[in-house]
């Protein structure tokens, strides 16, 4: 068995053209550990005999087994280092698109195409072999949901704490989707819980076998999953969030014979990672995106991004605003803005809250 090189990201490189290969080794150069295969049936003999490979480049047309070939076997690996090794999919394919979303939906972690830069592709394989390092040390110590088997909210939080640090260090960006199923209350009073439960369970594994091995995904709520993406962009995030609406729409909820529409909302909070950002209020970012989207029907998704932090986090020009105008943000539901004054508006009101009766507290209790 090879030896652990602790010094060295370890990468393999799978293509059938040793120009390619050559180039690969120049590109890395002294950096990395690279090793080399001349197709994905070669490569996987080399993944399989060692388990200190971090990161794999592969191209698409080969012989013996093809780059697509290849993924689906990696993915369906019994190993956990087989089903979870970050792949970088490099191609000069013809229809690149067509091939960047089969690619995609075979479980591949990003995608390239022909001529290569040779700094960015450096740069991908420290972040993704660092990511990949890192989530799999926090896997081994977060609390999972007894449901799904997912991460529980305590686990995501932990897990946001980590792509926070790796976003705000290495300058990449992150989106957080928090999805919900649609009138999940009614669908319990048809259901009841055991029902309802198992729908829960299909979405989860929905999920999973949708997203890249490099998401995270967790239970946030009774009828919420959250999922947390580093280095994705606004749109890649959308188009995900939208897949997963679709994919949701397609499973079979059946009660007395008759199928029951089956839908979820997404709330996205797209971003580049600052450092005093916490996991509550990135989570709390996507709920409001989520009701934004629940405004707009069954089956929709809303979209919030650094822009909207900031007017939450921020006060407009390091100034309080007042009560008249906090009034005026709630009218406009602009509620975003408003979050972040709360605190500051008590403040001003604690005068007249004193003199309020208990009968005039219960009413502001009361009030919906």
């Amino acid at each position: 068995m090879p030896a652990e090189n602790t010094h060295k990201i370890r990468v393999l490189v799978i293509d059938d053209s040793s120009t390619v290969r050559i180039a690969a080794t120049r590109i890395f150069g002294n950096e990395f550990d690279v090793l080399l295969a001349v197709d994905g049936a070669d490569g996987l003999d080399v993944l399989k005999s060692d388990p200190y490979i971090q990161i794999v480049f592969t191209d698409l047309v080969m012989p013996e087994m093809d780059g697509f070939e290849l993924l689906k076997t990696l993915r369906s690996s019994d190993s956990e280092h087989l089903s979870n090794i970050p792949v970088i999919v490099m191609t000069g394919a013809e229809n690149p698109e067509i091939a960047k979303q089969k690619a995609f939906s075979m479980g591949a972690t990003d995608f390239i195409t022909k001529p290569f830069n040779a700094t960015d592709i450096r740069a991908r394989a420290r972040s993704y072999a660092q990511l990949n390092n890192t989530t799999k040390h926090l896997k081994r110590q977060t609390t999972l949901d007894n449901l799904t088997g997912l991460l529980n909210q305590r686990g995501f939080y932990k897990q946001l704490e980590k792509d926070i640090a790796f976003g705000s260090r290495h300058q990449y960006n992150t989106s957080v989707i928090t999805i919900e199923i649609d009138n999940y209350k009614d669908l319990f009073i048809a259901m009841g819980r055991p029902g309802t439960e198992a729908v829960i369970k299909r979405v989860a594994s929905t999920l999973t076998s949708t997203l890249r091995k490099e998401d995270t995904i967790a239970r946030t709520g009774l009828a919420r999953l959250s999922i947390s993406m580093p280095l994705v962009e606004k749109e890649n995030a959308m188009e995900m969030a939208n897949k997963i609406c679709e994919s949701i729409e397609l499973l079979r909820a059946k009660l007395n014979g008759k199928r029951l529409k089956l839908t979820v909302s997404a709330g996205i909070f797209s971003f580049k990672p600052e450092k005093d950002m916490t996991p509550d209020a990135i989570y709390n970012m996507t709920i409001s995106a989520l009701e934004k989207a629940n405004t707009l029907g069954l089956s929709q998704l809303f979209t919030l991004t650094m822009d909207d932090y900031k007017k939450q986090h921020h006060n407009i020009n390091g100034k309080t605003l007042s009560i008249d105008a906090l009034l005026q943000h709630v009218s406009n539901g602009d509620d975003i803005i408003v979050a972040d004054q709360l605190n500051s508006a008590l403040e001003h009101l604690a005068p007249l809250l004193a003199l309020l009766s208990n009968e005039q507290k219960q009413q502001i209790f009361n009030y919906r």
